[in-house]
């Protein structure tokens, strides 16, 4: 306590310098109407910069929170406009939209992925707790992304359409002219559509979609669109080279789709099947 004293003493000097024009400030804006203006906006300015930083951090280790709201957001969406796209036919609406969806969506996360290799798969982080299943379809806004093949009580297992043995019927948009996808693995932004049998009309730049006949995806999801054709040697079938909408080397984000009535049709086809044998 001593030294404390000491050292005022010693610098009382500073102290009442500084003391002296602290005063003098607080004269000068309290009663100068120029000065006090300018200090009063120099400190709101100062206030508004600060809490506009920390709003920017806030804003910043919220943004996961957000992404999982737009993407539950985004997956309701989906469902309201495949609902408003079934025909408008008193048997459709029988069969199929008896208070369940045909088709629901379940927002995860890519913690896992590869594209260059000559099979390639996808690492959820979304598994059976979630609802996830064996050969349910796995999509992006912008396309298909490929069947889920192994599921975990908390991750799932995507066979990506990057892989050799990924098949899925699709047809060309305009004209309905069909094939299956089928991937040479060469590259992680290009798939083949084989065996289409009449590709008239077809110019570059025509869309490829996802059909009816599919028995993993939804109807009309984007696959990508047409740079070029030709017919295969010695047969009567095209194979179309289908840019794809989806950029397998950037995914974070995906959906993976649940048709509750799958295994009802399912079952019909395979009583069907074993019946014909």
């Amino acid at each position: 306590m001593r030294s404390f004293f000491l050292f005022i003493i010693r610098h009382y000097v500073v102290f009442l310098f500084v003391l002296l024009e602290l005063i003098a400030l607080y004269f000068v804006f309290t009663y100068n109407n120029f000065h006090n203006t300018y200090f009063i906006n120099s400190a709101n300015s100062a206030t508004g910069n600060v809490l506009n930083t920390y709003g920017n951090f806030q804003e910043y280790f919220a943004l996961r929170q957000v992404n999982d709201s737009l993407m539950k957001e985004n997956a309701q969406i989906r469902e309201q406009l495949l609902l408003s796209d079934l025909p408008d036919t008193s048997d459709v609406i029988v069969a199929d939209t008896l208070g369940k969806p045909l088709y629901s969506y379940i927002p995860a996360e890519v913690i896992g992925n590869s594209f260059t290799e000559p099979n390639n798969y996808i690492t959820l982080n979304k598994g059976s707790v979630d609802g996830i299943k064996e050969n349910m379809a796995v999509i992006t806004s912008s396309g298909i992304v490929g069947k889920v093949v192994k599921v975990s009580a908390n991750f799932s297992v995507v066979m990506s359409a990057l892989h050799s043995q990924f098949v899925s019927p699709v047809a060309v948009k305009k004209n309905n002219a069909q094939g299956r996808l089928k991937w040479t693995g060469k590259y992680a932004t290009h798939i083949n559509v084989i065996q289409v049998s009449e590709p008239w009309q077809i110019v570059k730049g025509d869309s490829v979609i996802t059909t009816k006949i599919s028995d993993m995806f939804p109807p009309n999801i984007m696959v990508g669109t047409i740079e070029d054709y030709g017919k295969d040697p010695g047969s009567n079938y095209y194979t179309l080279n289908v840019k794809l909408s989806t950029n397998f080397s950037a995914l974070k984000f995906v959906y993976v789709v649940n048709e509750p009535m799958k295994a009802e049709r399912d079952a019909l086809e395979n009583q069907v099947t074993d019946a014909g044998n």
